[in-house]
C-alpha cells in the first residue's frame, strides 16, 4: 500500500465558506509501510490574477496583474529526529483557520480569477515531497441596509448624423431608477424618458442589466480592461417616431448573480442598467445608449416592498 495523502474540510465538506468563519478540517496521511517523516506542513492560499491583451487601444503587449489575500503555513508534524522511522497505519492531524473579514468571493472570468486553495506537503529524507490539494470558495453576503442607496438618474443630448454636415436632429433621452440598489429575485423599475426631434426612426428600446468585470493589472504599468456582459435584458419593438415623446417603464428581473464586488484590486464586479435607443437609419454609431450604476446584493433593504410594489409595465407613446 502506497502513502496516501488527504485533506477533510470538518465544519463545511462542501467548501464553501463566508469571509470571518473558521475554517476546520483535518489532514489525514495514511503509511503502507513504515517511513522517516521530515514534516508535515499546510499552507493555506488566496490569490487573485489577471492577464490579458488590449488590441484595441494604443497600449500593445500582455498585463498581467497578482494580489495576495491570504497567506499561512502551519507545520502540522516534526519530529526531534527526521530519520526516526514511523509504523504503518492512519494519522490525522487537524487545523483551524479563522478567514479574514476582507476576503473577495471567489471569482472565475475571461481574464482573471481569484482563488483559494489548502495544500498539504508531506517531507520525507531522501525522497520526492508528496502533495495534496484541495480548493475552497469564499462567499461574500452583501447586506444593501449597510450601503448608501440612492436615487440615480443620466441624461444624453445627442446630435444624430454627420454633424454638422449633415445634422438630422437632436435626441434627448433620460434614464431614472428610484433607488440604486437590488437583490436576485427583485425587479428594477426603469423610467426612461426620450423625445427624438430628428428624421431618423427609432426601432426599438433596449433595457439591459449589464455586469461590469474590471480586471487590473500592475506589469508592465498600471492598466485596466473592462468586459460587459448582459446578464439580462428586455426589447420593446415597434417604436418609429420620426419626431415625438416617449415615456415608459420597464421592469427588469435580476437573475442570481455575484453580489457587487470591491475588495480586490485586480478584479472588481459592477453593475449598470444600459438602455439603448436603435434607430433605422444609414448613419455611422446612430444607436445612442445611457447607462446607470446599480449595486447588486444579497440581502435586500428594509424598504425593498416600496420598490416591488412600482414594478408596473406601462408604457405611453406620443407619436
Amino acid at each position: 500500500m502506497l502513502t496516501k495523502l488527504e485533506i477533510l474540510l470538518i465544519n463545511n465538506p462542501a467548501g464553501i465558506y463566508y469571509p470571518g468563519q473558521e475554517l476546520i478540517g483535518d489532514v489525514v496521511v495514511t503509511l503502507g509501510k513504515s517511513c522517516s517523516v521530515s514534516k508535515l506542513l499546510l499552507t493555506i492560499n488566496g490569490v487573485g490574477k489577471t492577464k490579458f491583451t488590449d488590441r484595441e487601444s494604443r497600449q500593445k503587449g500582455t498585463f498581467r496583474g497578482k494580489e495576495r489575500y491570504l497567506t499561512s503555513k502551519l507545520v502540522l508534524y516534526q519530529p526531534y529526529d527526521k530519520l526516526t522511522e514511523i509504523p504503518a497505519g492512519t494519522y490525522s492531524h487537524g487545523f483551524a483557520c479563522q478567514l479574514p473579514d476582507t476576503l473577495p468571493a471567489s471569482f472565475e472570468g475571461k481574464f482573471g480569477n481569484i482563488r483559494y486553495w489548502l495544500k498539504a506537503t508531506l517531507e520525507r529524507p531522501w525522497r520526492q515531497a508528496k502533495n495534496y490539494t484541495i480548493h475552497f470558495q469564499v462567499v461574500r453576503q452583501l447586506d444593501l441596509n449597510d450601503e448608501v442607496l440612492l436615487p440615480v438618474r443620466s441624461e444624453l443630448t445627442k446630435s444624430l448624423g454627420y454633424w454638422p454636415c449633415i445634422p438630422s436632429g437632436i435626441l434627448y433621452a433620460s434614464v431614472e431608477l428610484s433607488t440604486s440598489g437590488f437583490v436576485p429575485g427583485q425587479f428594477i423599475p426603469v423610467v426612461i424618458q426620450v423625445n427624438n426631434k430628428g428624421n431618423n426612426k427609432m426601432t426599438r428600446i433596449v433595457t439591459k442589466l449589464v455586469q461590469k468585470a474590471i480586471y487590473s493589472a500592475k506589469r508592465p504599468f498600471m492598466y485596466q480592461k473592462v468586459d460587459r456582459t448582459i446578464v439580462c435584458k428586455n426589447v420593446t419593438p415597434g417604436i418609429r417616431l420620426p419626431e415625438g415623446g416617449v415615456l415608459a417603464a420597464e421592469n427588469l428581473q435580476v437573475p442570481w448573480v455575484l453580489p457587487t464586488s470591491c475588495y480586490s484590486f485586480v478584479v472588481q464586479i459592477a453593475y449598470e442598467v444600459a438602455v439603448e435607443f436603435e434607430f433605422d437609419t444609414c448613419f455611422f454609431n446612430a444607436n445612442q445608449t445611457v447607462r446607470v450604476p446599480v449595486t447588486i446584493g444579497v440581502i435586500p433593504a428594509r424598504d425593498s416592498n416600496l420598490i416591488e410594489s412600482k414594478a408596473i409595465r406601462v408604457w405611453t407613446r406620443k407619436a
